[in-house]
């Protein structure tokens, strides 16, 4: 990578002022230098033809310049580039070191504190710091604060804006992505239904059509004798026809309103979820839906949620709702049990969750393999998934492979941290108040990739849980 770079500087350097080019301008051979350097060099020519510093190549005294656009925006970006990066590596020193300068070792984004490798101990030793994430040390912390949301840090780099956004932008465009998408689905669902119904009264219509001709016919060759009786009943016959035709074309029209009014509730909804975001956006410096992080989000996987469960528009927030949600079908989305996944699964390494959650609920730790559509996908009922559920009455229970195990504890708080460490083989289920109390921890050899699970079952006490925080 820094080959690259110092190739890239190399060719942006101005061949008069061997510096980065600053206002290039072609000359008719193709060669570019500054516009500065270019004034300079044609004032000490005098009377002598102008020659082109690389090919050495002759203009005489009129020169056709061009401004090379493309040029000015390469060497602009890369200027910024650079600057970003030597405040990025210039050096950092611990904020709780007091009689002297030392190095930083990592910065805490929560506390916006830069730390030793003696005082980065306390971090990683004591509960109450559990969920802080650590990075590496930042140049300066106050440029790294998102200026439409000024608590988040920029963790994200855009490469088409060249800018570092923060979580909150990231998701918001995610977001207004969704919206969209959702909207078009709804669009071509409407339309689909609308051209089916339309082509079914079509030929229910052609039908009738044919009926009616028919019986025109027959009283057309009808005898002039007959009877008033049959001329009365082919006329009420007719009639009724006729009254069958009306009756399809005014229920396709009031199902064609109907379908037009859904339209445009589900667009104008869709317009306000765009606008709101719109306006939030409107000061961002987000231009680019292609981001690098730095630092995963942990949000939750939509495309696993039950139909019973509710997912905020953050995707951090489950919600058990009393009506099936329309959800797209998906092999991944549970069926039976109405629980969700997290987005990002993990293999390796120390993980942590912290929770908060209200009513009846399962939180779990999963294997990304577990079953979705049988009676065998609920957290804990199986050997793919270890569970901490709370009744909604203050009991906790402890559930793997459909043994229980009843916990003595009590809850006191709605906030559960959830801990998984793949070197150790644990996974610890704790409640987060002013200190952390272990409530249970499996013993387990981890073998595939695991997830953050929520199970809701009842609406009853209202059941809800949302991922806080997580590192």
């Amino acid at each position: 990578m820094e080959y690259t770079e110092k190739k890239l500087e190399e060719m942006l350097r101005c061949p008069v002022c061997q510096d980065i080019f600053k206002d290039p301008h072609q000359l008719p051979c193709g060669h570019s230098m500054c516009m500065g350097c270019l004034e300079n060099m044609r004032d000490h020519s005098s009377d002598m033809p102008f020659r082109c510093p690389d090919c050495r190549s002759y203009f005489g005294l009129a020169i056709g310049l061009q401004k090379s656009y493309t040029l000015t925006n390469i060497t602009e970006n890369f200027r910024e580039s650079k600057k970003r990066k030597d405040i990025q590596t210039k050096n950092v020193f611990c904020d709780c070191c007091l009689t002297e300068k030392t190095p930083a070792f990592k910065m805490c984004l929560k506390c916006e504190v830069a730390l030793c490798k003696e005082h980065i101990k306390d971090h990683l030793e004591l509960p109450v710091f559990t969920g802080h994430p650590l990075v590496k040390p930042l140049g300066d912390l106050t440029e790294r604060k998102c200026p439409q949301h000024e608590d988040a840090v920029l963790r994200y780099y855009c490469n088409a804006s060249g800018r570092y956004i923060c979580n909150m932008c990231a998701l918001e465009s995610k977001n207004r992505n969704m919206s969209t998408e959702a909207s078009n689905v709804v669009r071509r669902q409407l339309t689909e239904y609308m051209d089916l119904r339309f082509e079914t009264l079509k030929l229910q219509m052609t039908e009738t059509n044919k009926s009616v001709k028919k019986l025109q016919e027959q009283i057309r060759h009808a005898k002039l004798n007959s009877s008033d009786s049959a001329i009365n009943s082919v006329t009420f016959v007719l009639l009724f026809l006729w009254f069958i035709v009306l009756y399809y074309a005014y229920n396709y029209s009031v199902e064609n309103k109907m379908l037009t009014a859904a339209l445009d509730k589900q667009q104008n909804r869709v317009h306000h979820i765009y606008s709101t975001i719109a306006e939030l956006l409107a000061d961002s410096p987000v231009k680019s839906q292609k981001y690098l992080p730095t630092e995963a989000i942990h949000i939750l996987d939509v495309d696993t949620a039950s139909p019973f469960l509710g997912v905020s528009a953050d995707l951090r927030t489950a919600e058990r709702v009393k009506t099936r949600l329309n959800y797209p079908s998906s092999k991944s989305r549970f069926e039976e049990a109405p629980q969700v996944l997290s987005e990002r699964c993990f293999s390796t390494g120390t993980h942590i969750w912290e929770v908060e959650a209200e009513g009846y609920w399962d939180i779990a730790v999963s294997y990304k393999s577990i079953q979705r559509k049988n009676n065998n996908s609920p957290f804990g009922k199986n050997a793919l998934s270890w569970s901490l559920t709370h009744d909604g009455k203050g009991k906790l229970l402890a559930y793997h492979n459909r043994e229980k195990k009843v916990i003595s504890a009590t809850l006191k708080s709605t906030r559960i941290a959830v801990m998984v460490d793949f070197g150790k083989g644990n996974i610890t289920f704790s409640s987060v108040e002013s200190t952390i109390t272990r409530l249970h921890e499996f013993k387990a050899e981890l073998t595939e990739p695991v997830c953050l699970g929520f199970g809701l079952y009842k609406l009853d006490p209202p059941s809800r849980a949302t991922i806080v925080n997580s590192s």
